[in-house]
C-alpha cells in the first residue's frame, strides 16, 4: 500500500468540505465538492478550480536536451519555440506507450516533462536509461511546485486581473511566467477540461496563498472548486485518454487515436520502425466511443457482441451530464470500431444495444479549448 500523500492544499480542501480519497499513488484528493454532475456543468458555463499538485514535472537541462526529447517520443519537440508546449506519446521499442507526456520548453537547453502522479518514477527512469550519451542532467522538481488549473470559458477572464502575464496574448498551448497576485508563478495555457483553461504552476509555499486569490478573484465569475470525479467526466466527455486506465503499455498509438501525434519525419525515435508497421498492417482494435442508452451506464470490463461473438468489452461507462445521455469507452475489434457499427452487452441482466459514435462526444471541433 503507498503512503499517504499530502498536497499543499490538503486542508483546504478540508475546509471545503471536500469528499476525499486516495489515489492509486497514496495522495489524498478531492472526489468532489458537491455533486460531480453540478461541478461538471459550472465548468462547462462558466469557471472552476482544481488541485493539480500531485502531477509529476521532470526537468531535463542540458546542451543535449532536445537531442533527448526528439529521441524520447513521437512527437516533434524540434518545432517548439521557447515558452510553447506539445503533447506526445513515448513509445517502446514495439511501438506500445510508455507514457502520454506534455513537453513543455523554455530554451533550447531547458525542457519539462509533465506526466500523472502514477508514472512518475517510471518514465523518470526511462528518460535516465535512454539518456546515457546525452549531456543532460534530469531533475525530480515534482514536489517543489503547486499545480492549480483554472478551467472554464470564463478562466482567462478570472486570470487576467490578477496577473502580470498578458493572458490575452497567451496562445493555446503556449506558456508564460510572470506573478499572480504578486507570488512567482508560470501560467500555461493547456488542460484536461475540454475547455479554454489554464495550468498554473507556483511554489509549493505559495499554493495556499495561490489558492486563496484565485478564488477570490473568482468571486465575479462563480468559480467553483472541482474533483478528480469531476475531472474525469470532463475529459471522458472532449475524449481525452487517462493512461494508466483506458490506455495502457498493451495498446500503441494507433489503437487509441494518437497516432496523429507521430511525426516520422522528425528522427530516430523509439518505435519508429514498429509503429510504421503497424501503420501499414492497421490496428487489430480500437478505442472507440459508444452510446449505450437504457438507465444505467456501461459498467467497465463488459463484453461486448456482435452475434453471439466477443469482439470486444467496455473500458468505462458513464452519464455524460452535458448530453444527458450513457456513454462508454470501448476497445473494438476490427471491423467493428467504425461509426455507425451496433454492437450488443448486458446492463443489470439484460441485452441491449450500443452503437459506436464519432469521439469527442462534446465539442467535437476542439473550438472551445482554442477561443
Amino acid at each position: 500500500m503507498a503512503a499517504m500523500k499530502l498536497t499543499p492544499l490538503f486542508h483546504k480542501h478540508l475546509a471545503l468540505g471536500a469528499k476525499m480519497y486516495t489515489t492509486g499513488t497514496g495522495y489524498q484528493m478531492p472526489a468532489h465538492y458537491r455533486a460531480a454532475h453540478d461541478e461538471v456543468l459550472a465548468v462547462r458555463q462558466g469557471a472552476g478550480m482544481i488541485d493539480l499538485s500531485l502531477m509529476s514535472r521532470l526537468d531535463l537541462k542540458g546542451k543535449d536536451a532536445l537531442r533527448l526529447i526528439q529521441r524520447l517520443i513521437v512527437n516533434d519537440a524540434g518545432r517548439l519555440q521557447d515558452g510553447q508546449a506539445l503533447y506526445s506519446t513515448m513509445c517502446n521499442e514495439h511501438g506500445l506507450i510508455e507514457d502520454d507526456v506534455v513537453v513543455m520548453r523554455f530554451d533550447e537547453e531547458h525542457f519539462r516533462v509533465i506526466t500523472s502522479s502514477m508514472f512518475r518514477y517510471k518514465t523518470a527512469a526511462w528518460i535516465h536509461r535512454h539518456k546515457a550519451d546525452c549531456n543532460v542532467h534530469l531533475t525530480d522538481i515534482s514536489s517543489a511546485i503547486a499545480m492549480i488549473a483554472v478551467q472554464g470559458p470564463r478562466s482567462r477572464e478570472l486570470l487576467r486581473g490578477i496577473t502580470d502575464i498578458d493572458m490575452d496574448k497567451l496562445g493555446f498551448f503556449r506558456f508564460a511566467s510572470g506573478t499572480l497576485a504578486e507570488l512567482p508563478c508560470t501560467i500555461a495555457r493547456v488542460g484536461f477540461s475540454g475547455e479554454l483553461g489554464y495550468e498554473c504552476y507556483f511554489n509549493t509555499e505559495d499554493g495556499l496563498a495561490a489558492w486563496d486569490a484565485i478564488a477570490a478573484a473568482g468571486k465575479v465569475c462563480e468559480v467553483v472548486p472541482y474533483g478528480m470525479d469531476t475531472l474525469d467526466l470532463l475529459r471522458l466527455e472532449k475524449g481525452f485518454i487517462f493512461f494508466g486506465y483506458d490506455v495502457t503499455a498493451r495498446e500503441n498509438p494507433y489503437e487509441c487515436g494518437l497516432w496523429p501525434l507521430i511525426r516520422y519525419d522528425h528522427g530516430d525515435f523509439i518505435g519508429k520502425q514498429a509503429l510504421q508497421a503497424i501503420r501499414e498492417r492497421g490496428p487489430a482494435k480500437k478505442l472507440v466511443g459508444l452510446e449505450t442508452g437504457g438507465d444505467q451506464p456501461a459498467a467497465a470490463g463488459q463484453t461486448l457482441l456482435s452475434g453471439n461473438t466477443n469482439v470486444g468489452r467496455v473500458v468505462t461507462g458513464f452519464r455524460s451530464p452535458v448530453l444527458d445521455r450513457n456513454l462508454a469507452y470501448a476497445y473494438l475489434a476490427g471491423p467493428h470500431f467504425e461509426p455507425g457499427t451496433v454492437v450488443a452487452l448486458e446492463i443489470e441482466g439484460r441485452r441491449q444495444s450500443a452503437k459506436v459514435v464519432e469521439m469527442p462526444f462534446v465539442d467535437p471541433q476542439g473550438k472551445r479549448m482554442r477561443q
